[in-house]
């Protein structure tokens, strides 16, 4: 057992990496934002195989960013509960991945009535490759007010609209920020940013193709606000 996580970890410390070859169409947006009176909230998807060779995928967690009164599992054609501390993947089966298949994959946050918001990390990871992972994070933000506000409701300016190379942002909250993120239209993060500890800051574009954004401000409070973005070429 030992031996299986010492080469996982040397392999992902490796330099060289293969070009991924499955991805995971969510239907659901980051963040999922829902009430701590409802017993758990969903996010799911469709891993799709994209190269037409079978994959036998294993997957790591990082619960750091949950918060102290949720928990979690996830699930794909078995459910695991997610335990904090040391997590060695080769414990759980592997998931089969046939050629040009698919895996459905969930994860479910149990509220246990408390509000509060929770980041989930996951790696997934082919056996035989394990340079052919996937990265992503599920944000969940857990309110009786459920609706994401909008920056400016904050005092915070984003702009310009529509944006080319930057993006600039200003207010007096944003020195509360702790975590500044782009999604795209399906809800995938495709950029994450610095927290700036400052009343302005310029966030580059360069690099993303053209089309609609969400940019997506955690404060130090827990407010979790939103400003849309156009990005054009």
């Amino acid at each position: 057992m030992k031996t299986h996580v010492l080469a996982f970890i040397l392999v992902l410390a490796a330099t060289a990496a293969s070009a991924q070859t499955y991805y995971i169409d969510w239907k659901k947006p980051n963040p999922v934002v829902g009430k701590p009176s409802v017993a758990s909230h969903k996010r799911d998807g469709t891993i799709r195989n994209s190269n037409g060779k079978p994959k036998e995928l294993y997957f790591r967690y990082d619960l750091t960013g949950i918060n102290e009164k949720h928990t979690a599992q996830l699930c794909m054609t078995l459910c695991w509960f997610l335990f904090p501390g040391e997590d060695d993947p080769y414990l759980r089966p592997g998931q089969n991945l046939t050629e040009n298949g698919t895996l459905p994959i969930y994860i479910d946050l149990t509220t246990n009535n408390a509000e509060g918001n929770s980041t989930l990390k996951v790696t997934l990871f082919d056996k035989t490759d394990t340079t052919d992972a996937l990265n992503f994070d599920v944000q969940f933000v857990i309110s009786e007010n459920t609706s994401i506000r909008d920056a400016k409701d904050v005092g915070l300016a984003v702009g310009p609209v529509p944006s080319t190379d930057a993006l600039s942002i200003r207010g007096d909250e944003l020195v509360h920020a702790t975590m500044i993120g782009l999604y795209d239209a399906n809800g995938e993060l495709v950029r994450s940013f610095g927290s700036p500890q400052s009343l302005a800051t310029s966030l580059p574009l360069t690099g993303l193709a053209a089309g609609s954004y969400r940019l997506v401000l955690t404060l130090q409070n827990g407010t979790v606000v939103g400003a849309p973005v156009t990005v054009v070429r």
